[in-house]
């Protein structure tokens, strides 16, 4: 009886160690976050307050962003991909302390395809996007001359061809589903609106021949808009 036990026990010694070592290996590996991905996730994560201006004005000490839609892209770019923040601010012909407009970063995009930059990739068609890339667009209106955003997510093709997606974005108007109006970390604007850094979901359209973007809609139930459009993505 005891030699039965002692083979029963390391029977059952045997079977454990070979179901914990089945778990280990079904487990999926986590890809990393994009390098733009993961520092809009960490400010959103961590902030303590944001707030919507034009002036770039960020204490990740205290918690503090308050910058714009292109303020919020290009100190993203500053802080994880100086390379590619180094080509953009070359290649735009921007001054020194000044960051790129919308247009510009649009502009910068819609070349690279033919012009190939240092640290940056092509982004052709809105199949191609992933999260971490950085979608601009020029919108010239009374208040603004366009917007830009770091998608937080890969876009997820609908069935009129459009792409809806997640994007993180500094604003004082909310997309579908968007974190501000319910965060009190985002400040006022003297609309009343909560502005800064948030996250939403908003549609992207491309050409169904190309692929290539032609337009947007800033919410899912929005018109859609059609501009000047162009992604990129910073690779170092």
């Amino acid at each position: 009886m005891p030699t039965i036990q002692i083979h029963r026990s390391f029977l059952r010694a045997i079977l454990a160690l070979g179901a914990i070592a089945e778990l280990h290996a079904v487990q999926p590996l986590q890809a990393a976050d994009a390098p733009l991905q993961e520092e809009a996730k960490h400010q959103f994560e961590t902030m303590k307050s944001t707030f919507y201006q034009y002036r770039t004005e960020v204490n990740r000490e205290t918690g503090s962003y308050r910058y714009d839609c292109v303020g919020f892209v290009s100190y993203c770019l500053r802080v994880k991909t100086p390379e590619a923040w180094a080509t953009v601010f070359k290649e735009t012909g921007i001054g020194k302390g000044r960051i790129p407009s919308p247009p510009k970063y649009q502009v910068f995009f819609a070349k690279l395809p033919e012009q190939p930059q240092p640290g940056w990739q092509a982004v052709p068609k809105a199949s191609d996007l992933k999260a971490g890339d950085i979608v601009a667009w020029e919108h010239k209106t009374t208040s603004a001359v366009g917007h830009a955003v770091i998608l937080a997510g890969d876009p997820l093709k609908q069935g009129d061809g459009s792409w809806k997606v997640e994007v993180f974005d500094s604003t004082g108007s909310p997309h579908t589903d968007d974190s501000r109006p319910e965060d009190e970390r985002a400040q006022r604007l003297p609309s009343g609106k909560r502005s800064g850094l948030g996250r939403g979901v908003m549609v992207l359209i491309a050409d169904p021949e190309t692929g290539a973007l032609t337009g947007l809609r800033w919410s899912l139930k929005a018109d859609a808009v059609m501009v000047p459009i162009a992604a990129g993505r910073p690779v170092s």
